[in-house]
């Protein structure tokens, strides 16, 4: 980090970084992630580890193309680690574990393998009914070409999945699913879904163990696709962070919006976000958000969730990045926004935007994002805690590999 602040503002603003670095680790957890199994045993549970532990993190998603299929780099590191994590649990649980709730679960790669592997009966529950039906067309591809293939790659049951909007009354039927006990597995549940899960876990009284992922910490509830279409006024109306505080402990504390959002960065991949310049479109995207202060007063129109739009060095126009960003949401600004911008700015590249200023601010920013978001999974730490529950935050992915890589691990 030095190195990019010598770079970006000179030898006083380095100085500050390293002094400022130092005080700021005191309060952050650590990221670096746990080497092996024995460590990330040690990490999560006081009890003696059993040796029947394996030396290394097993290979498993990217081990056949059967397994691997349709699954990126990233997803088959979090996938491996959260397997040996739940083997563990099922060792620690002693057998009583016959259930497992993925919830968020995508297309369904983390359930499919956990069924596979871990010989649970798995619920999956997903917001989005595209995701469901793709998951179940992969899951139908799986067991047709494992058994032309005559693999080992057999489902112990085929997953139960379902689509529905995620609130509490979700312990309901974790309840009526179980037979004996469940482990609740939230992979990066973004903003206040993550409140929601802890709330289903601690309501739940079949669900024994949570290993839980947050991201997106500054996305309340109006911003989800899993909250219902009647809650969407009544959320946005709330004054309350539904993300940060829910504990005692931190009660009376505050993080704004901007705060949260750096929360959601991670520092060990900033040389190359600032050295490199991989990304340019964050200098329109800081651009554009000036100017729809510029037209609008409404709090719903500031931070606005925009399409990813992917710049090309001295060829994508401002214009042509305002009119991808906000095809989807934001586009009830749109016609104002280009209206209000001079035509010599709009027409200009995205990559005429780079500014030295702007880096400086935004690693200075960033410096601080390892802090806040150490304060918000205290947070939930601290909220299970006082309900009785054993929680840890564990690293349990490499932070340069998943950037949210801290877990809460969990256990009534």
């Amino acid at each position: 980090m030095a190195k990019i602040f010598r770079r970006t503002a000179g030898s006083k603003l380095d100085c500050f970084c390293k002094f400022e670095r130092t005080q700021l680790r005191r309060f952050e957890y650590t990221r670096k992630c746990v080497r092996d199994p024995l460590q990330l045993w040690e990490t999560w549970t006081d009890a003696i580890c059993p040796t029947s532990l394996q030396a290394n993190f097993p290979v498993i998603t990217s081990s056949t193309r059967l397994l691997r299929k349709k699954i990126k780099a990233k997803k088959q590191h979090e996938i491996d680690r959260i397997i040996e994590l739940i083997s563990q649990v099922q060792l620690f649980a002693n057998g009583i574990v016959d259930s497992l709730i993925d919830i968020g679960a995508g297309v369904g790669h983390l359930s499919r393998m956990v069924s596979i592997h871990n010989k649970l009966a798995v619920m999956a529950v997903e917001g989005n009914h595209q995701f469901t039906i793709s998951a179940n067309d992969l899951d139908e591809k799986l067991a047709k070409a494992s058994a032309v293939s005559q693999t080992a790659l057999s489902f112990h049951e085929r997953p139960i999945r379902y689509t529905d909007f995620v609130t509490e009354e979700m312990a309901l039927k974790v309840d009526d699913f179980t037979s004996n006990s469940a482990i609740l597995v939230g992979l990066h549940c973004c903003g206040d879904f993550s409140s929601t899960v802890l709330k289903v876990f601690l309501d739940s009284q079949k669900a024994r163990f949570l290993v839980l992922l947050g991201c997106c910490y500054h996305k309340e509830f109006q911003c989800f696709n899993f909250c219902k279409p009647g809650d969407i006024q009544e959320a946005s109306t709330k004054s309350k962070s539904t993300v940060f505080p829910l504990s005692q402990k931190w009660e009376g504390y505050e993080l704004s919006y901007s705060s949260r959002e750096a929360a959601c960065h991670n520092n060990e991949n900033m040389d190359k976000r600032f050295c490199e310049n991989t990304d340019i479109s964050r200098y329109a995207r800081a651009r554009l958000e000036k100017w729809i202060w510029e037209i609008s007063d409404s709090p719903e129109d500031r931070n606005i969730g925009m399409c990813s739009v992917k710049c090309v060095e001295n060829e994508t126009t401002f214009d042509e990045y305002i009119r991808k960003a906000m095809a989807n949401r934001g586009s009830h600004l749109l016609n104002d926004v280009l209206e209000v911008i001079p035509k010599s700015e709009l027409s200009a590249y995205v990559s005429s935007f780079k500014c030295s200023k702007f880096d400086s601010y935004d690693v200075l920013r960033l410096m601080f994002a390892p802090a806040i978001e150490s304060a918000i999974l205290d947070d939930r730490i601290a909220f299970l805690q006082e309900n009785g529950i054993h929680a840890k935050c564990v690293p349990l992915f490499e932070p340069t590999i998943s950037s949210r890589n801290l877990a809460i691990v969990a256990y009534k």
